[in-house]
């Protein structure tokens, strides 16, 4: 049995002594925001442009449960990035608790499955197309932020963060929790310090806009008229009544 004193974690969380030491890391970070702008903007206008359709109004049950599948991946990823944010203490010590204890990126979690429920609620077939794009997109630009960021962490905490790497996933979360309740709890105030109202508000004017298309903007392009269109969108046109 291992010597408690050998684990660096026995005496509660382990606090940043010193800043990250990382090769070319600003560089590398600021090409990595332009490919996130450059590459995502568009796939969230085409989120936008092709929801021809409300969710209701698809043709089949099948299709339908998809959209609904989409709204509820939706609000899956917005309560992991609150539940993620509510235990972070950027630069101050190694998140491990919580969903930290189950993945090593949880926001990023958040951030995909938000993106993903966003294109499934798309109208069809262009909700699967879009699904695809947006995965290959998100694999190739996070995994290359997640490197950068794994090589910040470990230059700051050393062997801690290598036994935390070798303990947690880097990115799917684990189904058991690793060392649950030894560190920080949940915050909320602490969520909203971290700007925890970014993605709540993001997805809702994302969600709202969506609706606007499938309600509005499309209905103008068909030939129809605004005022008809608007009645039609307050008597339950947004949700396909």
């Amino acid at each position: 049995m291992s010597d408690p004193a050998d684990n660096p974690f026995a005496q509660g969380p382990i606090k940043a002594e010193r800043g990250p030491e990382i090769r070319d890391g600003k560089r590398r970070e600021k090409l990595l925001d332009r490919l996130r702008l450059q590459g995502f903007w568009p796939v969230y206008a085409l989120f936008l442009f092709l929801a021809l359709r409300p969710p209701l109004a698809e043709p089949h049950a099948a299709l339908v449960a998809l959209r609904f599948a989409g709204l509820g991946l939706i609000v899956l990823g917005v309560g992991m990035r609150i539940w993620s944010l509510g235990y972070l203490l950027k630069k101050a010590e190694l998140a491990t608790a919580g969903p930290y204890g189950r993945t090593r990126n949880p926001l990023y979690v958040g951030t995909w499955l938000i993106g993903c429920g966003l294109a499934l609620n798309t109208a069809w077939p262009f909700n699967l197309a879009l699904f695809a794009v947006f995965n290959a997109l998100y694999y190739f630009i996070y995994r290359a932020q997640i490197g950068i960021e794994e090589e910040m962490l470990q230059s700051i905490y050393g062997e801690p963060y290598t036994e935390y790497c070798r303990n947690v996933p880097r990115f799917f979360p684990a189904l058991k929790a690793w060392r649950v309740g030894d560190v920080s709890t949940f915050n909320l105030a602490r969520a909203f310090q971290n700007n925890a109202w970014e993605p709540v508000l993001g997805t809702l004017l994302l969600l709202a806009l969506q609706a606007a298309s499938w309600g509005l903007l499309w209905p103008l392009i068909d030939g129809g008229n605004l005022g008809h269109a608007w009645r039609r969108f307050l008597d339950g046109g947004w949700i396909g009544l």
